[in-house]
């Protein structure tokens, strides 16, 4: 419930401030434009008494939730992003609280005068008001925005269109920005040209009742202030009486793998002990059970485990997790408990060297290739001789992937995994994934080549494409940056190449690797519809290359690049 409750107010939120921006924007076009479109028609809806009542509720409600979430954490180490909507999160009452009592408690308890030549002129003719104002813009949409990126990041559509979302999100405040300045010049402009229009919105004269209404509410706004830095003040009081409370009652140890045991005071989240013990744990929504990212799953101590929360059970019935398996920001461990982190690259990660960095989720292209009757190349051959020639493959393999700006990210045995677009933008990783094809094609034909005298046929090799959602780790291993990947990308590609030996083709490509490239369906391939068992046994659409000429996908980044300058 709390996280819905988070949610909901937080996109009613949001909304209100897109509609306030882009009000703020039709000033670009004057102030009668900013009066007309952006006040009576744009942020109309919001004024209404509905209107108001669910602005108001929001807001309570969402900043609440945000002492709240400040109240839970049992420490402060957190990914930088998190962090960052945090602050911006608590530093926003400070500065939206006069703007929300001056303009709107003004307007509808005391009668004042809420409409843009006003409240422009005023914020204008005053240097400090105007900054404020800007930097609270500034502040409540980098707070939205972050908010939102965390909420979306794991859906495929989110990742194919985010960097025209991120333009965009840019642009707003800009153009907001750019409105109130060009209004507020207007506003100038028309006060210096009529003075009855800088009488009727200049500060008030003092002693009048119109001053004395001002005074009143930046008295209210000053103690509003006052009020919730005195809550925040309260919720860390009551943090560090908790947290000593909780460290004077025994504590419990925590298990990890390959022997890594952590005490921690009782109340920490298995996410949280990991953070405060410095073990990286991968979490893509920052700990508020959206995802599946953290889970873990119980050895022992199961069964003094809480019950998961509702939240909890929808998200692991989502992902179909068997019994034992629990999200780690939801569970806290009442007493001794060892844990598998499911996602963790702790250990790697410790070994490399290298700085802790989250996993992210992203929408890319995994390319998996397969060496065929790798058994019959040993037959016959010393072990070393048939070991140098898949070493070979693998090299060329490798160094085609790597040609086209793919990242090779496993090795097993004759099988090679690689990924597209975790460096780039998600259309860019799809394109390159297709020229790959083509490529490795010819690298094998070019070892079998080099290798005739030996074999007595062409090196025979299998492999699949598709692109989705996979949660993707950057390590850095003797120097040298390696990815890490996993999620349906991967596991689809794994699948669609098997197929290729049931299809009697030699590359499947899903229909997802063409729409998130951009690239027009290739009606030369054959299409068929798999059933992809294991992943949901969802089918999948797919195309086949049974030779060379089929596999040169540069047609469609031709053929796309050619669509671009028509357009």
């Amino acid at each position: 419930m709390e996280r819905k409750l988070r949610l909901y107010t937080g996109l009613t939120l949001f909304a209100y401030a897109a509609s306030h921006f882009i009000g703020h924007a039709t000033g670009i076009f004057g102030l009668a434009a900013m009066e007309l479109v952006g006040r009576d028609i744009i942020l109309a809806p919001w004024r209404t008494p509905p209107g108001r009542a669910l602005l108001l509720g929001s807001l309570g409600v969402h900043g609440s939730l945000g002492l709240y979430a400040l109240f839970r954490r049992r420490h402060l180490r957190m990914p930088p992003l998190e962090a960052w909507q945090l602050l911006l999160g608590l530093s926003i009452p400070f500065f939206l609280t006069p703007h929300v009592i001056g303009v709107r408690l003004g307007a509808s308890a005391f009668g004042g005068d809420d409409s843009y030549p006003h409240v422009l002129y005023r914020i204008w003719t005053t240097e400090t008001k105007l900054q404020s104002d800007l930097l609270l813009l500034t502040l409540v949409w980098a707070h939205g925005c972050i908010g939102l990126h965390m909420w979306l990041r794991r859906r495929e559509t989110y990742n194919r269109i985010r960097d025209y979302l991120i333009a965009g999100a840019v642009a707003t405040p800009f153009l907001a920005a750019l409105g109130i300045v060009n209004a507020g010049w207007d506003a100038a402009t028309i006060a210096s040209l009529q003075p009855e229009f800088a009488s009727a919105h200049s500060l008030p004269a003092p002693g009048s009742r119109q001053a004395a209404t001002e005074q009143t509410l930046d008295l209210i706004a000053g103690r509003l202030q006052i009020l919730y830095g005195a809550l925040l003040v309260l919720t860390l009081i009551a943090r560090l009486v908790r947290d000593r409370l909780e460290r004077g009652s025994s504590p419990l140890r925590v298990s990890y793998p390959d022997g890594h045991v952590v005490t921690a005071p009782r109340g920490f989240s298995v996410l949280e002990i990991s953070r405060w013990a410095g073990i990286p744990h991968a979490s893509a929504c920052g700990g508020r059970g959206r995802c599946s990212t953290c889970r873990v799953r119980i050895v022992a101590g199961g069964e003094f485990a809480p019950e998961a929360s509702p939240a909890e059970r929808e998200t692991l019935q989502r992902v179909k997790a068997p019994p034992g398996v629990r999200l780690a920001c939801q569970l806290r461990p009442v007493a001794d408990i060892s844990v598998v982190p499911l996602l963790a690259v702790a250990d790697v990660t410790r070994r490399a060297r290298a700085p802790h960095r989250e996993t992210h989720e992203l929408l890319v292209t995994a390319l998996f290739v397969d060496l065929r009757d790798s058994t019959r190349l040993a037959a016959g051959r010393m072990p070393f001789d048939a070991l140098y020639i898949v070493d070979r493959y693998i090299h060329e393999v490798t160094a085609a992937v790597e040609a086209q700006g793919g990242a090779v990210t496993t090795v097993a045995g004759d099988g090679v995994m690689s990924v597209f677009g975790a460096r780039s933008d998600p259309a860019s990783g799809a394109r390159s994934a297709l020229r790959a094809i083509g490529a490795i094609w010819d690298a094998i034909d070019a070892v079998s080549l080099s290798f005739a005298s030996e074999l007595d046929r062409p090196l025979a090799f299998g492999a699949g494409a598709h692109a989705g959602v996979a949660a993707v780790s950057a390590l850095d291993l003797a120097g040298r940056s390696s990815l890490q990947i996993l999620g349906d990308a991967g596991n689809i590609a794994a699948r669609l190449e098997a197929a290729t030996k049931v299809l009697n083709c030699v590359c499947v490509v899903s229909e997802a690797v063409f729409r998130v490239a951009g690239a027009a369906m290739p009606t030369s391939l054959a299409k068929e519809e798999l059933t992809v068992r294991g992943i949901e046994d969802r089918k999948v659409p797919v195309f086949l290359a049974r030779s060379r000429d089929e596999a040169n996908f540069d047609e469609a980044e031709i053929e796309v690049d050619a669509r671009r300058q028509e357009a």
